[in-house]
């Protein structure tokens, strides 16, 4: 009966039937009625008309009326969907569009809202795609970003190491920017105490708690990642001492491995709840151990060098690592065949007031015509060196003691009388000389020297600018 009565109004209609309905009531139909009064009542019968009742007449004026309105309400019901859609499609065009029009009828207006309804959605979902995807695209910039820096910062630590840079300010320099690149993260670095054979903090970042004193047993960790965080824990008794120390909640750890042996770990931490470190973040962090790892190796080969080189860069005398072992096997020489070698400990007096007033250039060429007129002073067969900054050391084979305090007055001369000139200052500079023999005042490298550095610090109480033998 429903489907009767809906399908029977003009609800399922389209716009043109509702418009012909609409037409035909408010005009056709009425029109008509008008027609049909004027051929029924004025011309065929003049008297029936003027004895037609006013009553009649008003029942179908009336009628007309009525239909008239009825035409009237169904262009209005027509009308008024289109003009309400209009305002809704304006507001759609506006950017408000969680709008929702309303369907009324079954027809080409309603077809239109549904259309209308169906592209908002549209829109919608593809807002909200955007949106998600603007949202992995700012997660993928972060990522790329942190990348750059993080490649950016290997290339400046690749710089660092070639430049053989002190190993401490490449290690500052990875830690701070390990906490760069992962948001102000704390950082810090052990590394092998050879006094202790413990690990000990040597550069960090963020780190707070003392840790000056603490220090870390190597059997305490294995040379592996270790990890704790929200899905691994466990930890091990060097971890657990770590997070006790310095309060941490979460820490990664790689080791830095030297010929086959642990000798330092590269850490990064937080303090955050129900953190889980991401694979790029730990695979971040062994490139990082890497280049510390190359840096440590880098730092013990250029002291192996050191060792193992026996010229003074500056001067291009031999230096003290050389002239020890020279002497020690002139000594041991000259007891074999029972002959004597001297020994001169040579000191610049005033150095550190000197250096002060002629500057860091200068003073490197004061040491350096010291050490011409040093090498000048004495035979091919005589060993000259730097022991320290401003300290020289002389080896006499086959010198005795009379031998030696001559050549030992020679040069203290030769400096009095020549450096001051060689650099063109008023001022004398002058030298203090403590000398030993052997055997008479030691029997190796040891004794002779501690002797001469007695008599050179004897040399200077007396005066400076003058030997003591």
């Amino acid at each position: 009966m429903l489907n009767f009565l809906k399908n029977m109004s003009l609800l399922p209609k389209g716009l043109k039937y509702k418009t012909m309905i609409a037409f035909c009531l408010m005009s056709i139909i009425p029109l008509l009625i008008c027609v049909w009064l004027v051929t029924t009542y004025i011309f065929p019968n003049t008297g029936l008309f003027l004895g037609l009742s006013i009553g009649n007449i008003s029942v179908i004026l009336i009628i007309s009326v009525i239909i008239s309105l009825l035409g009237l309400h169904v262009t209005e019901q027509m009308i008024d969907p289109i003009v309400k859609m209009a305002g809704d499609a304006k507001g759609i065009a506006d950017g408000n569009i969680d709008k929702v029009i309303k369907i009324v009828a079954e027809d080409e207006v309603g077809d239109l809202g549904t259309s209308l309804n169906i592209m908002t959605q549209k829109i919608r979902d593809n807002i909200e795609e955007l949106k998600a995807y603007g949202e992995r695209t700012k997660l993928m910039n972060m990522e790329i970003n942190k990348k750059v820096i993080a490649l950016s910062s290997l290339l400046q630590i690749g710089n660092l190491i070639a430049a053989s840079e002190e190993l401490g300010e490449i290690l500052n320099f990875i830690s701070r920017k390990i906490s760069d690149v992962e948001n102000d993260s704390i950082s810090f670095i052990m590394l092998l105490d050879k006094e202790t054979g413990d690990l000990k903090v040597v550069s960090s970042v963020n780190l707070q708690g003392e840790f000056g004193d603490f220090s870390l047993n190597r059997t305490d960790l294995t040379p592996h990642i270790h990890v704790i965080d929200a899905e691994n824990q466990g930890p091990s008794p060097g971890l657990k001492k770590i997070i006790e120390q310095f309060d941490l909640k979460n820490i990664v750890i790689t080791p830095i491995i030297v010929h086959g042996k642990l000798y330092g770990i590269l850490a990064m931490g937080n303090k955050e709840m129900d953190f889980t470190f991401e694979p790029d973040q730990k695979e971040l962090l062994k490139v990082f151990t890497k280049q510390a790892t190359i840096a440590v190796e880098n730092d013990l080969l250029i002291k192996k060098s050191q060792e193992l080189a026996i010229v003074d860069e500056l001067t291009g005398l031999y230096n003290q690592n050389y002239i020890h072992t020279r002497l020690d096997e002139e000594i041991k020489r000259a007891l074999m065949y029972q002959r004597p070698c001297g020994y001169l400990l040579i000191d610049i007096d005033g150095f550190k007031a000197i250096h002060e007033s002629l500057g860091e250039k200068k003073s490197g060429d004061l040491l350096k015509a010291a050490a011409e007129i040093l090498r000048s002073s004495v035979t091919e067969v005589d060993k000259v060196a730097r022991l320290e900054v401003d300290t020289f050391a002389i080896v006499l084979p086959e010198k005795n003691k009379k031998q030696s305090a001559n050549i030992a007055e020679g040069v203290r001369k030769n400096i009095e009388d020549r450096l001051s000139n060689v650099l063109k200052v008023s001022e004398k500079i002058t030298v203090s000389v403590g000398m030993s023999e052997n055997p008479i005042d030691g029997s190796s490298a040891d004794e002779l020297m501690q002797k001469a550095e007695a008599l050179l610090r004897s040399a200077k109480s007396l005066g400076k600018n003058r030997v003591a033998v």
